[in-house]
């Protein structure tokens, strides 16, 4: 298994959200193309949450 680690960079504007990888790629979303996003990232929660777990080789859980 192949384990690597992106890192991304999150820009909220007032006109859209870009979002930035490490190469320099970026994913450009207006309002309401942002807003379905967080919908179904929202819907999907759970189930990332689980395979983020599973993924991480020492379980460990920040909240503040």
């Amino acid at each position: 298994m192949k384990k690597y680690r992106e890192k991304f960079t999150i820009n909220v504007t007032d006109r859209m959200v870009v979002i930035t990888d490490e190469k320099g790629k970026t994913l450009n979303f207006r309002p309401g193309e942002a807003l379905m996003l967080l919908d179904i990232l929202k819907d999907e929660e759970s189930e990332l949450r689980r395979m983020a777990d599973e993924a991480s080789p020492i379980p460990v859980r920040i909240r503040f």
